[in-house]
């Protein structure tokens, strides 16, 4: 919203209050009602009138901000408090492993090819492509059903070792299940820190290349953060990285975020445009699979930094999933029968562990298993 729109919108809300305090008319909240609905359709001012919960409230139980500069990033684009779950000195974050180089695009980074290493304890892997998942030709051999995955760090198996991910323990149990006409291949290419737009790049980049039967991607209620993390560091990159979407850079545009905003100027406005820029994923994801011609499916993923539902976004989510014709597995209570520690790699490292990557897991097959299908290949009964 610019600015003028942001006055109009503070006076109706101003207005209704005095209103609803019993001083005038219903009609005349109706009035605020639509007007606030011709500036912008659907935002969070508009919700609290109509008595719904707010976005941006929401959004502040899932900011990561801190955790996720520590994790991804190692510079950091701002430093507040240390938190009291602070990790012990020799933890390594992603950003400093050694795992990943910068590269000048919107991506802003990838992971480095044929590294075979222990990170924080586990053994990490990446094949000839620079991806955690095993090394496959992008042509897809005879006889092959091939899932290729999008996602963030939950999906990467950020925590975890090699083969303890839920896209592998997928992989083997497809494989395991007697009666299958065809070999399975789950090709990982979730990447730590990959926002919704980033995942979308990805796609667009590498989704045809593997020649894929079906296409899974990620989306969990922490994506807003991630989406705002991101952004931030496009906005003040030097030299400037170009945007590729154009629903990224109106909604740049419409926050009016400058390159001199503090990090907490940043967020404040670009806050208002979370649900703008989940729904345009959303948006690209889906003409992608059309085009393409390649079935796909979203996962939505619990969180494992705490235990929280998520109501407003998680319906943001199926409502769009549901608008734009995308099916949807919808794990987020995957993590309901666990404790925080037991779904949890630690207090300093908030990513699904072994046993919540089997959490997930389970939660697909069972998913799966009810629908009695994927795509183009019928499970045995």
């Amino acid at each position: 919203m610019n600015r003028a729109g942001t006055a109009v919108g503070v006076l109706l809300w101003e207005v209704a209050r005095w209103f609803w305090s019993g001083s005038g008319s219903s009609w005349i909240i109706g009035l605020a009602l639509l007007a606030v609905s011709m500036i912008r359709p659907e935002n969070d001012l508009l919700r609290v009138l109509k008595g719904e919960p707010r976005l941006g409230g929401e959004l502040r139980h899932v900011d990561t901000r801190g955790y996720y500069e520590e994790l991804i990033d190692a510079g950091g684009l701002s430093r507040r408090d240390p938190a009291p779950d602070a990790p012990p000195p020799e933890w390594v974050p992603f950003g400093a492993s050694g795992i990943i180089e910068p590269v000048p695009t919107y991506l802003r980074w990838r992971m480095k090819p044929n590294l075979d290493m222990t990170w924080n304890g586990v053994s990490f892997k990446t094949n000839s492509r620079g991806y955690r998942t095993p090394e496959v030709s992008l042509k897809k051999a005879e006889g092959v059903y091939r899932i290729v995955v999008f996602g963030s760090s939950n999906t990467m198996g950020h925590g975890v070792g090699d083969d303890d991910a839920y896209p592998r323990i997928l992989e083997r149990w497809l494989n395991g299940l007697e009666g299958l006409d065809r070999r399975v291949e789950v090709v990982n290419l979730a990447v730590s820190g990959e926002s919704p737009s980033r995942r979308l790049t990805r796609m667009l980049a590498e989704g045809e290349r593997y020649e894929p039967d079906w296409i899974l991607c990620d989306a969990t209620a922490l994506d807003p953060s991630l989406e705002e993390l991101h952004l931030q560091a496009i906005v003040r990159s030097e030299p400037p990285i170009a945007i590729p979407f154009e629903y990224v850079s109106a909604a740049l545009e419409r926050a009016g975020v400058s390159t001199a905003d503090s990090p907490r100027q940043f967020e404040s406005k670009i806050r208002g445009e979370a649900e703008a820029l989940l729904k345009g994923a959303y948006e690209g994801w889906r003409d992608f699979s059309v085009r393409a011609g390649i079935p796909m499916t979203v996962v939505i993923i619990p969180r494992a930094d705490e235990k929280r539902d998520n109501p407003v976004i998680h319906k943001i989510m199926r409502n769009s999933f549901r608008h734009l014709g995308l099916d949807c597995l919808d794990a987020h209570d995957a993590f309901d029968p666990l404790s925080v520690d037991q779904f949890r790699v630690s207090p300093w490292d908030k990513h699904p562990s072994v046993l919540g990557h089997r959490a997930i897991f389970e939660a697909l097959r069972d998913a799966l298993l009810a629908c009695g299908t994927l795509p183009g290949l019928r499970l045995p009964d």
